[in-house]
């Protein structure tokens, strides 16, 4: 026996390649079921079944290789039931295809946009397409269509950090604050420098008391706006990132936030900054705000800021939400699980990565694992 702590980067790890851009999160694919074969009347001859189309999700495979599977072509295809004939009266069943997809994986019918499968169960196979029955006595030996649709495969990621903000609150500086090794994050002046979700490996070997070799992955997701939820801006295409998270960094622009001069966009202070963020996060899904949330309140090097940001930190410990106007004030107030003050450019971050891993060793605590564990494994036809 041996005590080993449950890091998902290191075991049952949610892999991701490091400082990697997600440059496509959807898939459109074919599918079709295998149909079923004919039967022979005559000889009262069984036709075989159609075969099922299944979708397994693991947790080591990325959207990247799903895409990269699907390159050249876009159809998943079960196998047809073979016909009765006078030398063989049953039919053989169409074999079965079995697709791999990443753990989190959302698939939609395309004609109806209904809701086929959410792939949440790692290594559970999920029937999405049925095969046609083969020809017998009750549909006259005629075998029947398997399912047929077009679908649209969504990727959801899961990070163990998702950072969420108003553009040019500092996100992305912040992310280079916590992996300064790291040079594939793009870092400007202006609003809306990241435009697509970027995970990112943050190493917490420094923290750990053996030195372990640890980190947690990070999503930087582009800059909301007041309307999000609604899909404002493309909202739900980032809002989603956040569902398989394990925690949320809010980071917030201490001297306030304005998208643009025009008279349309109000200018916010932090404090409405803080309840309009939240007031997305809830209004998009109400499960967000139940994750474990960090406040961030950034950019204290700016003159006049750390005062500023002593005086919201103070507030936002206790009913923040009182000092707000009714129509600003969310329904469901967030009570955050810590706060820090951060000057993100001159990577003053405090405590916040020392944060980030006791919250995450609170939701994944010391287990003892036993070494003759047995673990099932499964025989699957892998098509990609």
């Amino acid at each position: 026996m041996f005590l080993s702590r449950l890091r998902f980067a290191l075991t049952e790890s949610k892999k991701i390649f490091d400082s990697s851009v997600v440059e496509r999160d959807a898939l459109r694919l074919s599918v079709r079921a295998g149909s079923g074969g004919q039967g022979l009347g005559r000889y009262n001859g069984l036709g075989g079944n159609g075969g099922d189309v299944y979708l397994v999700p693991r947790r080591n495979m990325t959207f990247r290789q799903l895409l990269h599977g699907f390159e050249k072509n876009r159809n998943i295809i079960a196998e047809h039931g073979a016909s009765s004939t006078q030398v063989s009266l049953v039919g053989k069943h169409g074999a079965h295809t079995v697709v791999n997809v990443p753990l989190g994986t959302e698939c939609i019918q395309q004609d109806t946009l209904r809701l086929i499968c959410r792939c949440t169960n790692p290594n559970h196979r999920v029937l999405i397409a049925k095969g046609g029955r083969g020809g017998c006595g009750e549909n006259g030996f005629k075998g029947e269509k398997g399912d047929k649709f077009t679908m649209t495969m969504h990727m959801k990621l899961a990070p163990n950090i998702g950072l969420v903000g108003f553009p040019n609150a500092g996100k992305s500086t912040l992310l280079k604050a916590l992996a300064p090794e790291k040079r594939n994050i793009k870092i400007a002046p202006y609003p809306f420098t990241t435009t697509k979700p970027q995970m990112i490996d943050i190493r917490m070997s420094e923290l750990m008391e053996d030195h372990e070799r640890f980190s947690l992955s990070c999503a930087d997701l582009p800059g909301l706006i007041e309307g999000a939820a609604q899909n404002r801006g493309r909202g739900h295409s980032f809002l989603k990132h956040l569902e398989y998270s394990d925690m949320i960094v809010m980071v917030v622009d201490i001297t306030g936030f304005q998208l643009s001069s025009s008279s349309t966009d109000v200018f916010r202070d932090g404090l409405e900054t803080i309840a309009l963020l939240n007031k997305e996060l809830e209004a998009y899904d109400r499960k967000l705000i139940k994750k474990p949330i960090v406040l961030v309140l950034n950019k204290t090097d700016i003159d006049g800021a750390a005062e500023k940001a002593a005086a919201l930190s103070e507030l936002a410990n206790g009913k923040w939400f009182d000092k707000l106007p009714q129509e600003l004030r969310p329904s469901l107030p967030i009570a955050f699980h810590g706060i820090v003050c951060t000057s993100a450019k001159n990577r003053e971050i405090g405590s916040l990565k020392k944060q980030l891993l006791n919250i995450y060793d609170g939701l994944h605590p010391l287990e003892e694992l036993s070494l003759d564990s047995e673990f099932e494994s499964e025989n699957t036809k892998i098509i990609l």
